[in-house]
């Protein structure tokens, strides 16, 4: 693009004319039609995208242990290895201990149905006041006849199965791009790191860093706290006779990950098995959970929030809000690590923009001077 003298006006003033150059209208074109397919592109794939975020937060996640195993003379693919074997068993022994009672009270459930079916036809039992009131199976039976009979029941049937398979699938993919990052993301760091100018390597290597911190540091102490919660559950439901004391913990477990409303969907679900046992017992398995979710949430989410992403509660609740609506239950749960990585970076651009140090860096410094300035005061005072 030029910019060339006009004529002079009748005022004498020179209004400048732009000229675009053609190789200049051909660099933009080609430019935003590449972004146009990359965009394509990643829709295109955004399944496996997805599935490719989540291994690298699971693979931040496992670093810390990598790294202590690291730290006792293993290699790095050994050390990758036993971390991935011990979480894959960890995983094997959740699901062992869930599944059972579930399938259990499944099968029971289909064995008895018929009987349940025959007092609800005749109006008999615990919700015979349904056909009494409300004819259900009357109204039932018209529905389904309407919309095809038991063509109706196989739809639903087919989906689940299909949904249960292409869920399996996507965990065994992420498990092991998990290994395979755990194996290989140092390296391709490391190669990124050759890439880039010699002047910002430093602070490119800082800034991944403060990601693999801030993301695996939140991503481990929110499993332990989930931890917590579902042994805390369980020592609950266990000393009130509520049955399916260990299941219903790995529950709440696992709904404790969610931030903000996961604590609250497992005390709904305990509260709701615990009903079986009366009313008063309910009163204290809920007062129980209650009491320990206070707990967790001014002792120990603080402490993991304060020490690894650094966020405002604001900031959680927004990120939380907008990964839910995007991506669901796993976009709430990858909001809170992928909102602490954005902050590390910009802290980084921040700082490098104003040509400073970066926060963590100034803030060692400062502990240096006071640690010096306590030295020297020591040095200084009278013995």
């Amino acid at each position: 693009m030029t910019t060339s003298p006009a004529p002079r006006t009748e005022a004498g003033a020179v209004t400048p004319q732009v000229t675009v150059a053609p190789r200049t209208i051909v660099t933009f074109v080609v430019v935003a039609l590449g972004a146009v397919l990359l965009l394509a592109l990643a829709y295109a794939a955004r399944g496996i995208l997805v599935q490719l975020v989540v291994a690298v937060v699971l693979a931040m996640a496992l670093e810390p242990f990598v790294r202590l195993l690291e730290g006792r003379g293993l290699a790095r693919g050994r050390a990758v290895g036993i971390t991935f074997t011990l979480s894959a068993l960890g995983v094997a022994a959740f699901g062992y201990l869930l599944i059972p009672p579930l399938v259990q009270e499944v099968t029971s459930f289909g064995h008895h149905a018929p009987d349940l079916l025959a007092k609800l036809t005749s109006g008999h039992g615990g919700l015979g006041f349904l056909e009494h009131r409300f004819h259900v199976v009357e109204h039932a039976r018209v529905w389904i006849a309407q919309r095809g009979g038991a063509a109706l029941l196989a739809k639903p049937a087919l989906h689940a199965a299909g949904g249960f398979l292409q869920t399996g699938a996507a965990v065994v993919a992420v498990a092991f791009l998990t290994l395979f990052v755990g194996l290989g993301g140092r390296k391709w760091f490391d190669a990124f790191l050759e890439v880039v100018p010699e002047g910002s390597r430093e602070r490119w290597r800082r800034g991944g860093s403060g990601v693999a911190n801030a993301v695996g540091g939140y991503v481990a102490g929110n499993v332990l706290i989930s931890l917590i919660a579902g042994a805390v559950t369980t020592v609950i439901l266990l000393a009130t006779g509520v049955p399916y004391p260990v299941p219903l913990g790995l529950v709440v477990a696992v709904f404790d990950l969610i931030p903000l409303v996961g604590a609250t969907l497992g005390t709904v679900i305990v509260a709701a098995v615990a009903l079986t046992k009366g009313v008063p017992t309910t009163v204290i398995v809920v007062a129980g959970m209650w009491v320990y979710q206070k707990i967790e949430n001014h002792a120990l989410l603080p402490l993991v929030y304060h020490r690894t992403v650094q966020l405002s509660p604001l900031a959680i609740a927004v990120s939380v809000a907008a990964g839910a609506e995007i991506g669901g239950i796993v976009g709430a749960l990858l909001a809170i690590p992928i909102a602490g990585a954005l902050k590390v970076t910009a802290r980084e651009l921040i700082a490098w923009r104003r040509g400073e140090e970066p926060p963590e860096q100034a803030e060692t410094h400062r502990r240096h001077r006071r640690a010096e300035h306590r030295r020297s005061g020591r040095e200084a005072s009278p013995v």
